[in-house]
């Protein structure tokens, strides 16, 4: 008896400290190829948010086009990705011939402009216009973590006299490891203007 009871408390004891088992995992480093398709920004825009742009390259590479339009419509539903259905043709067009059975028609890598040569044109969208077509809630929240931090969260890092240009250059170019293993988009088709009214919007939560 005495031995049991005594069995009893070690598996115990390591139970509770195998519940207190952290995992970090390291910040998404993996980027979708660079392509003058208009799916690629989409692509960026939409599919990041839940998973590694590994995904693509890991599918088959013979996989034709119906194979990616019904990976695409997946994600969507039954999944519930946050991306208008009008995103998909160009989203399938950009993953069939970037990583599937059309590879061949695809614009090259080295043809693609550099991000930062052409800064887009000044905007001027209201926030909700602006937080709705690009998807911002489906991610984040006012005062609590979705899949990002809390807008909340982000003006307590970000107080200060440079924080709505630093909060803006980061919507515009993404990034990972800031607030977790899960990469932010990068959102490169907003206007400089655009991305400061959302900034200024965030920081003021």
């Amino acid at each position: 008896m005495l031995i049991r009871t005594f069995a009893t408390a070690v598996a115990l004891a390591l139970a509770g400290n195998a519940g207190a088992l952290e995992i970090q995992l390291p910040p998404e480093t993996a980027t979708y190829k660079p392509s003058e398709l208009p799916g690629y920004q989409l692509v960026q825009r939409n599919c990041m948010t839940c998973h590694a742009a590994q995904y693509a390259s890991t599918q088959p590479p013979a996989s034709p086009r119906a194979y990616w339009e019904a990976t695409v419509k997946k994600m969507k539903k039954p999944f519930g990705a946050q991306f208008d259905d009008a995103d998909m043709p160009a989203m399938v067009d950009y993953l069939v011939k970037t990583y599937g059975a059309e590879r061949g028609a695809a614009a090259p890598a080295a043809a693609v402009k550099p991000a930062a040569a052409a800064v887009p044109a000044a905007g001027g969208q209201d926030v909700k216009t602006l937080l709705a077509a690009n998807g911002c809630m489906a991610c984040h929240a006012l005062d609590q973590k979705v899949v990002g931090p809390g807008f909340a969260e982000v003006a307590v890092r970000y107080k200060g006299k440079d924080g709505v240009a630093a909060v803006a250059a980061n919507i515009r170019s993404g990034g990972a490891g800031k607030w977790g293993p899960v990469p932010m988009p990068p959102f490169s088709q907003l206007s400089v203007a655009d991305a400061a009214t959302l900034a200024k919007y965030v920081l003021s939560r």
